[in-house]
């Protein structure tokens, strides 16, 4: 085997082409030692002088775009400000967000353990158009989930009633062949009302719960990662 196919093959197997290994071979240095310590900045920072203008901007409206504001600037004064400036304030916008900007809501991810809970909810089918003889067909379907092992369960409705509510299950948990220990709804007016500023369970809806010897649980509104008992 010729000394020129050994450099081919050993270039390949290093992920890197035989013209770039016949330089390192050249100079008789690896690729670390030929790298040189940079000490500048690849842009200066234009802005440092109206840092303070655009941070009052983002203050005020936290969800403003670093595009939007470099536009703003541009037409303001195109001697100083380009478009070439974008990742410059794109890089100075997300720094000032992760240190001062407004605090994010912590979501922990839920700890999912199989044969504990069971979950429903409704979906509505009406944006596909279903035709039943050339008649639209409106309807919903209950969606019951095991969520560690997404088993499921669909059945057909027509509305969110407590009656849709109690069906849905029961048929649910017979063709499953068993009940979970608790069942999360949301707040749907089948399975709770209104209690002050709070909501709690109908008494049909724990009536079924009882009858099964589930513990109903139910969902923050608008905050579907955070449960309420």
């Amino acid at each position: 085997m010729s000394c020129k196919y050994n450099k081919i093959v050993a270039a390949a197997k290093s992920a890197m082409s035989a013209k770039t290994a016949r330089k390192y071979l050249l100079v008789q240095s690896l690729p670390s030692e030929m790298k040189k310590e940079r000490h500048w900045k690849t842009r200066s920072n234009v802005f440092s002088a109206i840092w303070c203008e655009i941070e009052d901007m983002l203050t005020k409206s936290p969800k403003l775009q670093a595009t939007t504001i470099l536009q703003y600037l541009i037409n303001r004064d195109p001697d100083k400000f380009k478009p070439s400036h974008k990742r410059t304030l794109q890089d100075l916008c997300k720094n000032w967000r992760a240190t001062s900007g407004a605090d994010k809501d912590v979501i922990f991810s839920q700890d999912l353990k199989p044969g504990m809970q069971s979950q429903s909810d409704y979906t509505v089918m009406n944006d596909l158009s279903i035709t039943i003889a050339g008649e639209k067909f409106d309807h919903l379907l209950f969606h019951f989930m095991l969520p560690y092992s997404l088993w499921e369960n669909a059945s057909l409705c027509y509305s969110e009633s407590f009656a849709s509510l109690s069906k849905g299950y029961d048929d649910a948990v017979w063709n499953l062949g068993g009940v979970l220990p608790e069942h999360r709804t949301d707040n749907l007016s089948a399975a709770t009302k209104a209690a002050g500023s709070a909501r709690v369970f109908t008494e049909n809806w724990q009536e079924v719960m009882d009858h099964y010897g589930v513990t109903p649980s139910r969902n923050n509104p608008g905050v579907s990662h955070k449960r309420l008992s």
